[in-house]
């Protein structure tokens, strides 16, 4: 499971790549999961959990300072929404993780993250825009966007909740430890950003196009 992992960040990494035409955002991110693998790897997490809060910080950081390098950025759609897809292998993974006592069950698509129907649409819209590309354009397209930059704030929100950070809220019973470790630590400060960052590029370039 954990080499399924990595082979979807390696993906979401490559996608990104050539979705984007200026590298160095590309570059930053991967500089700051390489600090993250090794601390996760190291058991760093593990030792000190709040040490991982530390990390979203700056991972809300760096998504902010690569909206900015990516702002009159141009971008290829289809590989942006390709990013999406990944979303179906990384929810089967999260109920395993689950099956395996280190996350929630409010984490996986049998509690509240519908992360799955978000990565099961975004492959139908990728199907159908090889046929019209007028959907980009689409009312339906931009409420897609808004409601999956939402879903995917209800998992963050439910991930930070149920770690064994300070502010832990839920998920005693089996709180979410997964995201301590290596390879997942780079789940919240890797997958979901270049997500995040998919749907506000293909807002902005719907919004581009439409001007």
């Amino acid at each position: 499971m954990k080499y399924l992992f990595l082979a979807i960040t390696f993906i979401c990494i490559v996608l990104f790549w050539f979705a984007v035409q200026r590298k160095l955002a590309v570059i930053v991110y991967i500089v700051w999961s390489l600090i993250i693998s090794a601390a996760a790897f190291s058991g760093f997490f593990i030792q000190f959990p709040p040490s991982f809060g530390l990390t979203l910080l700056g991972t809300v950081f760096t998504v902010f300072y690569c909206t900015k390098l990516l702002a009159d950025s141009m971008v290829n759609v289809y590989l942006l929404l390709a990013i999406h897809v990944v979303r179906i292998p990384v929810e089967f993974i999260l109920f395993a993780l689950f099956q395996a006592k280190i996350l929630p069950r409010e984490m996986t698509f049998i509690g509240w993250n519908f992360d799955l129907i978000f990565g099961i649409t975004a492959l139908i819209f990728l199907i159908g825009s090889s046929f019209n590309r007028k959907i980009f354009n689409s009312q339906l397209f931009i409420l897609w966007n808004i409601f999956g930059i939402c879903s995917l704030s209800i998992v963050i929100t439910l991930g930070i909740l149920s770690s064994p950070l300070p502010m832990q809220m839920m998920g005693y019973n089996q709180p979410n430890i997964a995201v301590l470790q290596f390879p997942y630590a780079l789940l919240p400060n890797l997958i979901v950003p270049f997500i995040i960052l998919s749907h506000i590029l293909l807002l902005r370039n719907l919004i581009t196009s439409r001007a």
